[in-house]
């Protein structure tokens, strides 16, 4: 295994130009140099733009900022009201909603639902045709209040942002109902999501940020469509063996008062649970708690009756019960009560491109988003709140606690490292199935390497739940020293893809503890975690999903960070552009983090040595490269704008480049942005006059068809296929050409 300091070097993304752009080291003349703030100056004197240009989205600003005078392209232009327009994003959380944030709640306990069929009808009569799931799922992302949380050493913490996920019991049944039809890799959904999200802002608005600094400058927050990317990736819901964040924690066994038989339909329905074809797959652990619930309809049954019911059902069952009083008439926008459901925030690819082709026809009728009686909402946030609070995070409490006295402390003690040792090496201790299947080596015989899986009740799936448990209640601490014991376990039972994500999330809970040390050798040490995760996953599984979700967790959390950390995520960000895991807006995006990693990397002493302007500058030039092969001038502008603000602070008072083939090298690609607009708009480009005239600059025929050219090379970019994503070779070169010429 190689280390990412000695893996070969990370080529960055393709040039627009087809080939190694090459800039000779050379002297300048300032009088033909254009500096590249002028390029506002440029764009403001184009009348057909400054009239025609759409409406963008901005990100939410403060009145001062958003008021300020801007040296961006779109701040020169005459602009509607962004009211008028819809987000990409629809009513997602606010886009600077912290990332780190993102990330701790897209790992949140798994609820399954399963509900009989008289409740099943009872939602769809109030128009929900996914059943009770798609009716309490969006509320399940923001729990009401704060959740209070013990750790393993019995301090409490409250959380604010506490959510929980309702899945499916059995997701397996999904893809059986076509076993003809081949599985779609969640990579190729993801593009063809973005590429669907970016052809409807093309509509409205052409651009989608405006990239807000912190008070140091820097760029900390990212663009929506990033997000979006990152959302989705953590929202791929497939069930996996070696890992248990999608598995039911506990399970929500509803009737209703239309029940004829509701105590007898109650145990049927907990039989099905753990037996059948809808029961969970044989590598969940069965033993997850099971909470009951009876929704009673409160515009036809009797509530005397109900709460009888529901007194015999916590008789029978326990205190795990709720009573959910629901209106079973459907609600619409002109009732006095009604409250717009909000949308899911975790929705996987598939699910989403599913929901925009079937409300495409809907959002014309204005029938698109769905409604609650205000009574309804109350009663369903009441029942969540008490489930989570009252009976799933004691329960998962309760679960650590007794993992980690019967299991792990078994391993951390003096007697079971020397019986890991004595496995390791002599073979002393294994099972008899190890000994019968001819194992040695240390392999315990847990796994079976035919099926893919350890059973649920072993030792090394309890401590990967124990692990993942800790996680999702947030015990950073635990959760590392927890993946960091059973990591040597799947390496000797060849367990590839549980060794993978052992690594995987030992180096994410290391990042995300709070008082983990941020010294150079710890941060080495998660690197190291990090390849080795990515190479497992990778070339040992061929998994390209969990590859790409490892790196962009890995990114972020370095970035957060801040120090030296910010260049070891840019390295990150890098390597998943290397290995072609996204398609070519997916690169376009990660080309961009880069830019933002390294333009978050804060200077030190009073010389300001340290900071990293000119890299965050480089690779935004490259991103807007990125744009513009991918038909998007308004974006590709963007980029260039955020370059020309960071060159400003490194340049001289007169933001001149110190080399003119440089300045040469940017001034051409801004002119095909501004020539790509036109287009855009319906401009005839061919016609040179008119070309020189709408641009507002004496442009020579010589220019123009240098331009022309130029152009062709530019828009010549392949359509992303079903196939594997492979990187283009050329685009290292030009980025280190730049990088060492300009650095």
């Amino acid at each position: 295994m190689t280390s990412p300091e000695d893996a070969a070097p990370v080529k960055p993304p393709p040039s627009f130009s087809g080939a190694p752009i090459v800039v000779p080291k050379s002297t300048y003349s300032a009088d033909t140099v254009q500096s590249p703030r002028s390029f506002t100056a440029d764009l403001r004197d184009a009348p057909s733009i400054a009239s025609s240009t759409p409406q963008l989205p901005y990100r939410n600003e403060s009145p001062s900022r958003s008021a300020s005078p801007s040296s961006r392209l779109s701040g020169s232009v005459s602009l509607p009201n962004r009211a008028s327009i819809g987000s990409p994003l629809g009513s997602l959380p606010d886009v600077s909603d912290s990332i780190r944030s993102l990330i701790i709640r897209s790992f949140s306990p798994s609820i399954a639902i399963f509900a009989s069929d008289d409740t099943e009808e009872l939602v769809r009569q109030k128009g929900f045709k996914g059943g009770f799931r798609e009716l309490v799922r969006p509320f399940g992302e923001n729990i009401t209040g704060k959740v209070v949380v013990r750790d393993s050493v019995g301090s409490s913490r409250g959380w604010d942002d506490f959510s929980i996920r309702f899945v499916e019991l059995s997701p397996q049944r999904k893809t059986q109902n076509d076993p003809t039809t081949p599985p779609v890799s969640p990579l190729v959904q993801l593009e063809e999501l973005l590429q669907q999200r970016l052809g409807s802002a093309d509509d409205a608005t052409n651009r989608w940020s405006q990239l807000t600094q912190s008070p140091m400058g820097n760029t900390s927050v990212s663009s929506p469509f990033y997000q979006l990317l990152l959302r989705r990736l953590l929202s791929v819901d497939a069930p996996t063996p070696h890992e248990t964040f999608s598995h039911p924690v506990a399970c929500v066994i509803t009737i209703s008062s239309r029940n004829k038989t509701p105590l007898e339909s109650l145990r049927q329905l907990y039989t099905q649970t753990s037996q059948g074809s809808t029961a969970p797959p044989p590598y969940v652990h069965s033993e997850f708690l099971r909470y009951y619930v009876l929704v009673h309809d409160e515009d036809r049954d009797d509530i005397a009756e109900s709460t009888r019911l529901y007194d015999q059902m916590k008789r029978h069952f326990g205190l795990h019960c709720h009573l959910l009083r629901l209106r079973s008439d459907q609600c619409v926008v002109t009732d006095d009560d009604s409250t717009e459901v909000p949308p899911c925030e975790w929705l996987s690819p598939e699910e989403e491109l599913s929901k925009m082709n079937e409300t495409s026809a809907l959002i014309d009728l204005g029938t698109e988003v769905a409604y609650l009686f205000e009574s309804d909402v109350t009663a369903i946030k009441t029942l969540i709140r008490e489930l989570v609070v009252q009976s799933v995070v004691p329960f998962m409490e309760n679960k650590v606690a007794l993992w980690n006295d019967q299991v792990a402390s078994k391993r951390r003690g003096l007697s079971g490292r020397f019986m890991s040792m004595s496995r390791r090496w002599t073979g002393f201790g294994s099972s008899s199935k190890s000994g019968s299947s001819g194992s040695s080596g240390g392999m315990s015989g847990n796994y079976d390497a035919s099926q893919g899986f350890y059973k649920p009740d072993v030792p090394e799936a309890l401590l990967r739940k124990l692990g993942d448990f800790a996680f999702m209640l947030r015990d950073y601490k635990l959760a590392a020293s927890t993946y960091d014991l059973v990591r040597s376990d799947y390496s000797n039972d060849k367990a590839w893809k549980y060794h993978a994500g052992a690594h995987e999330m030992c180096a994410i809970s290391s990042l995300l503890n709070p008082l983990s040390s941020a010294v150079k050798s710890r941060v080495e040490g998660i690197d190291q975690m990090i390849d080795t995760a990515c190479y497992s996953y990778l070339t040992r599984c061929s998994d390209a999903v969990n590859t790409l979700r490892c790196l962009a967790l890995s990114v972020e959390l370095l970035k957060s960070r801040g120090g030296s950390a910010t260049e070891g995520a840019a390295r990150w960000a890098m390597r998943s552009m290397e290995l072609g895991l996204a398609g070519p807006i997916g690169q376009a995006l990660f080309t961009e983090r880069v830019s933002a990693c390294y333009a978050s990397k804060t200077s030190t002493g009073g010389a300001k040595w340290g900071a990293r302007r000119r890299k965050a500058a480089m690779w935004s030039i490259l991103a807007g490269e990125s744009w513009l092969r991918l038909g998007k001038p308004a974006l590709a502008s963007a980029c260039l704008e955020d370059a020309d603000r960071l060159y400003a602070e490194v340049l001289d008072k007169d933001g001149v480049f110190p080399m003119s083939d440089m300045q040469e090298f940017i001034d051409n690609l801004k002119h095909a942005v501004k020539v790509e607009f036109l287009e855009s708009k319906g401009v005839d480009t061919s016609d040179e006059t008119i070309v020189a005239g709408q641009l507002g600059t004496e442009e020579t025929s010589e220019k123009l068809d240098t331009r022309a050219n130029r152009r062709s090379i530019i828009m010549a970019s392949s359509p992303l296929d079903n196939g594997p994503l492979s990187p283009t070779k050329h685009q290292g070169e030009s980025a280190k050409t730049l990088d060492d010429d300009f650095e």
